[in-house]
């Protein structure tokens, strides 16, 4: 008896012909190919951790980038303000400061009933045609001017003809009695700014343009 080297042991010729017929010949195993049996894979928890990481270094770089432009800004617009800061004092102070240096004493000195130091602040025409009694006598008469207690500036107009000059300060004057636009011409005198006229919401009540 012989014995088939396909089949298990103890199959003779007669069960192979037998196996053959009724398809059950056991065939061999197939052989099997490991085309990256050689490559060395990566595991997933170091591509998360390299994950994390390159996220975590990408935000640490944006942020930088973001404080640096950030930084540069500040600098740039503190510079800006410094400049124009030593500008302004290298100018010396503007006209409307120069008005309301003027103004706001004029005022303060009315309302406290120091006539004779608010006179001291008018112009020479005006004190030529207002003798201080009929000065004193009009702030009496105007419960705006009698209770005045500060004036604002926040607007100023300048005019030139010639050699002289005019400035014309408007603002909002507060008194007891109420608050009302205000308005000032002011004449330089010596290199100083003098009040010429005060106006009250556009009527005026004191003016050294005319005798009174």
């Amino acid at each position: 008896m012989n014995t088939h080297p396909r089949l298990r042991p103890g199959a003779t010729d007669a069960t192979y012909q037998v196996c053959y017929r009724v398809g059950e010949l056991p065939s061999s195993p197939a052989a099997r190919s490991d085309y990256n049996g050689g490559v060395v894979r990566p595991g997933a928890e170091k591509m998360v951790v390299w994950s994390i990481v390159l996220s975590i270094a990408f935000a640490i770089g944006l942020y930088l980038f973001i404080d640096s432009r950030i930084k540069a800004s500040r600098e740039a617009a503190l510079k800006t303000v410094n400049a124009e800061a030593e500008l302004k004092e290298k100018r010396g102070p503007s006209m409307l400061d120069a008005a309301a240096a003027v103004a706001v004493p004029f005022v303060a000195n009315v309302g406290a009933g120091r006539f004779a130091d608010a006179y001291q602040l008018l112009a020479a025409p005006y004190r030529s045609a207002v003798t201080p009694a009929a000065f004193e006598k009009t702030c009496r008469e105007s419960p705006l001017l009698a209770g005045a207690r500060s004036v604002t500036l926040n607007r100023l107009r300048q005019q030139n003809a010639g050699g002289a000059a005019t400035v014309e300060a408007m603002g909002v004057l507060d008194s007891r009695a109420g608050a009302v636009p205000i308005g000032f011409v002011f004449l330089q005198e010596s290199g100083r700014l003098r009040i010429l006229v005060v106006s009250l919401a556009g009527v005026p009540v004191l003016q050294g343009v005319t005798p009174r």
